[in-house]
């Protein structure tokens, strides 16, 4: 079985191993083995098997734990990775294994805890960078530096490290790890500028790469949303339309991605085609009808064309999904200053908009002038203009940093250690928990979320009648609901049964309205795709590490 391994004919070795088990069942290194052809060959599930029947005979196996660890990660199981990984870190005489520490960092970004994984990666180079002084052979047998440092880069990107994020990918632009191109790592490093406000520089970072990939979906999209700021210098529209639309009809999202459709209809309507944003907005939540960014941009739509029972409606979805975004709370209450000056109500809003954003003098100034006006009287002033949220703020309201079940005190985690050998004795167990978890606000729980439906169409400009308010609630009520569900508070002659309906005009009319999605399993914001999982003899890897969907 070594030989035929050794000749790289898997098959025929894991024929011999297993004809080992026969006369050995309890083989620890024919079991070993299979194992690791197992892992080689993906099959995950029966090296965990393997794996588990050489552990049961040698506990003490750290390689083997790593190993194991390996697997669980790559099957996606990761309280038993942690588990694995935290046993590896207790047999072995010296904790310094490259691919050990390359596994805890996956792991760690995993969990969402990038800090963790920032430290467990870094630890790998320094610990490469150690090795330089000896032998090649040991060199060469790890050879994931370059997508260490890819996921490096990208973990910087997301804590706005701009620079340290910089320094990683420019160091892997010329020889980016497979299955990327130079053109994926140049699309990172211009979406790097963009976060770091160079836009400059990012526009011709985004131009470079649809030089060599003309119909770049994911690159059209985020060239669109640079022309659609308004505060860059080649500011336009019309090329925000533009780039958007060719996302649409370009490589593998084919008009699937609710995210183009979402900003497309945000350059309509910075463009004040109103019903063309409808029908941009519509296909969003067609495609993720439990997005609150999309809910929140509807509901403007809809208070700039003074369909405010629509805005309220659409402003309600979004607050059920997620309540803790200040500029939905902030534009309920520029709504309800719009309808028959419903004060108290307005008041309560942006106090709740004010907890969430807590430095925000915008929303200071308006609670102070609104006060001031409730308690001296007189003419009420004008609302403010509502405000919309940034694409990608709120766009996922899933947590990636849940714990594995059973672990206690999260604050701590596996640390790395120095790249310098230790003595060989075993260190003392690791009680190391995982990463922390990620805490939601506890003053208002969440509601159950509404079921994903098309909004209603758009009406003609015309302002409906006034809303009157029949439940005016204290601020005090206000914050002990869980949280305001402010369609029980604003209601206008359309409620009465003597309204005549309003039809929409002729070209939105048409607009097929979207099926039912509560048979759907939502996905909530993120627009990346995970990746595809192989492996290689050095550990764990994803097939495309790219994080494209920011």
């Amino acid at each position: 079985g070594a030989m035929a391994e050794q000749l790289n004919d898997l098959d025929r070795a894991m024929e011999c191993y297993h004809r080992a088990l026969r006369h050995d069942p309890d083989s620890k290194r024919a079991l070993a083995q299979i194992g690791a052809i197992a892992r080689a060959k993906e099959d995950w599930a029966m090296a965990v098997d393997y794996l588990s029947r050489v552990l049961s005979l040698d506990q003490q196996n750290g390689e083997l734990w790593s190993a194991l660890g390996h697997c669980y990660l790559m099957l996606d199981v990761l309280p038993k990775a942690y588990s694995a990984y935290q046993q590896a870190l207790y047999c072995l005489a010296s904790p310094t294994n490259v691919k050990l520490w390359y596994g805890i960092g996956i792991l760690y970004d995993r969990y969402g805890s990038l800090e963790h994984a920032e430290e467990a990666f870094t630890s790998v180079l320094r610990m490469e960078e150690g090795k330089q002084s000896s032998s090649l052979n040991e060199l060469t047998m790890f050879q994931k530096t370059n997508e260490v440092y890819f996921r490096l880069g990208i973990i910087y990107k997301q804590q706005h490290k701009h620079d340290q994020s910089l320094e990683c990918f420019q160091r892997i632009a010329d020889d980016p790890p497979g299955p990327l191109r130079p053109s994926d790592i140049l699309f990172q490093i211009g979406h790097v500028y963009e976060q770091k406000g160079d836009y400059d520089r990012a526009r011709g970072a985004y131009e470079r790469v649809l030089q060599d990939v003309p119909n770049h979906a994911k690159v059209l999209q985020q060239l669109g949303w640079l022309f659609f700021q308004s505060h860059t210098s080649f500011h336009s529209t019309e090329n925000a339309i533009e780039c958007l639309t060719r996302s649409l009809g370009a490589g593998s999202l084919n008009g699937f991605d609710a995210q183009s459709w979402y900003l497309l209809g945000r350059a309509y309507m910075a463009a004040e085609k109103y019903n063309k944003a409808y029908e941009a907005y519509q296909q969003a939540v067609y495609r993720d009808g439990r997005n609150p960014t999309f809910w929140c941009s509807i509901g403007v739509l809809y208070y700039q064309i003074q369909q405010f029972r629509d805005a309220l409606d659409a402003y309600s979805r979004a607050i059920r999904i997620n309540p803790y975004i200040s500029e939905v709370w902030f534009d309920l209450g520029c709504l309800y200053e719009s309808c028959n000056n419903q004060i108290s109500d307005a008041i309560d809003a942006y106090k709740r908009a004010l907890e969430l954003d807590t430095d925000n003098q915008g929303i200071k100034d308006r609670l102070r002038l609104l006060e001031e006006h409730k308690s001296s009287g007189g003419p009420p002033p004008p609302p403010p203009p509502v405000q919309d949220v940034h694409p990608t703020a709120y766009a996922s309201t899933a947590s990636r940093t849940d714990t594995p079940n059973g672990i206690a005190n999260p604050r701590k985690r596996m640390t790395p250690p120095s790249p310098t050998p230790d003595s060989g004795a075993k260190r003392p167990k690791l009680d190391v928990p995982s990463p922390p978890r990620a805490t939601e606000p506890e003053s208002v729980p969440t509601p159950a979320a509404p079921a994903a439906v098309a909004p209603s169409p758009p009406r003609s400009p015309a302002a409906p009648p006034i809303a009157t308010l029949d439940d005016v609630s204290s601020p005090e009520s206000t914050r002990s609901r869980s949280p305001v569900d402010p369609s029980d508070q604003l209601m206008d002659s359309r409620n009465s049964p003597a309204a005549a309906p309003v039809s929409p005009p002729a070209d939105v009319a048409k607009v097929a309205p979207a099926p039912d999605m509560m048979a759907v399993s939502p996905t909530v914001g993120a627009t990346a795709v995970e990746p595809t999982k192989t492996a290689t003899a050095d550990g764990p890897k994803e097939d495309s590490p790219m994080d494209m969907g920011d």
